[in-house]
């Protein structure tokens, strides 16, 4: 007997890894698994077996068991919000920090940055410019909690734009984990009624610097766009880690 040979899967993981592949490639196109029993039948188990695949499944919000007259497991149609649901979980227990979300934030943008600037789509550059438009006229109108709003949108728009899923999801999700954190702390990243002259500032030069990056862009400049984007990140991760514990470890598990 070999006592390294790696523990042998359980039969439910088993089952479960082998319905998330078929989920994600799309096998359920009636958002219906095969009936209970075909399933006992396919994969050679126990009712019990296959009900703890299910739990696992239901747990990661893959599946719904529903019971009744409309029994049966549904498909669910996964969302950005499962996501951030299940991998918060995992980076609170972690301890991963507040700061530390900001840096994952650095990782990627400027990267999507010079992307957008490699690809100096005409379309991309008319999304940007009519984003920038926005800021600008909410800047001028002091519409605080508007232009905060737009600002972030901003940023989202800026990884949307290069067309790659996983870099879209990430920033889904680190801008969600953000928010729950924030909410159950008590503390909102809300624009002040009554801003500062630094806080104006800071403000004025954020929206001056999405010209500059758009200009950039035009120009298709991959290099400067990044670096400049890069610096645009860290201004905006001091200014908003600041008056925060950047060394706390995220809460987004708690009551919302």
């Amino acid at each position: 007997m070999n006592d390294d040979a790696p523990p042998r899967q359980r039969a439910s993981d088993a089952i479960a890894d082998q319905l998330r592949r078929e989920i994600a490639a799309g096998l359920f196109a009636d958002g219906l698994l095969d009936p209970t029993p075909r399933l006992m039948q396919r994969f050679g188990v126990s009712r019990p077996t296959l009900r703890e695949a299910f739990r696992m499944l239901e747990s990661e919000r893959l599946i719904e068991v529903r019971h009744g007259s409309r029994a049966g497991v549904r498909v669910r149609q996964p969302s950005g919000e499962g996501a951030a649901r299940v991998t918060g979980q995992r980076l609170q227990a972690a301890g991963t920090t507040i700061e530390q979300l900001y840096e994952a934030r650095l990782a990627f943008e400027p990267f999507a940055a010079r992307l957008v600037a490699q690809r100096r789509d005409r379309r991309d550059i008319g999304h940007l410019r009519a984003a920038h438009a926005n800021l600008d006229a909410l800047l001028d109108a002091k519409h605080w909690p508007a232009l905060g709003a737009a600002m972030a949108r901003f940023h989202h728009l800026l990884v949307e734009l290069t067309g790659n899923q996983l870099l879209t999801l990430t920033a889904d999700t680190i801008a969600t984990l953000l928010e729950r954190h924030q909410r159950n702390r008590n503390a909102t990243l809300d624009e002040p009624v009554d801003p500062d002259a630094a806080w104006l500032s800071f403000r004025g030069l954020g929206v001056r610097s999405v010209a500059r990056l758009i200009a950039l862009v035009e120009a298709g400049d991959a290099d400067a766009a990044e670096t400049h984007w890069r610096l645009h990140v860290e201004g905006a991760n001091d200014y908003w880690l600041k008056n925060a514990d950047r060394y706390a470890v995220i809460d987004v598990i708690g009551a919302r």
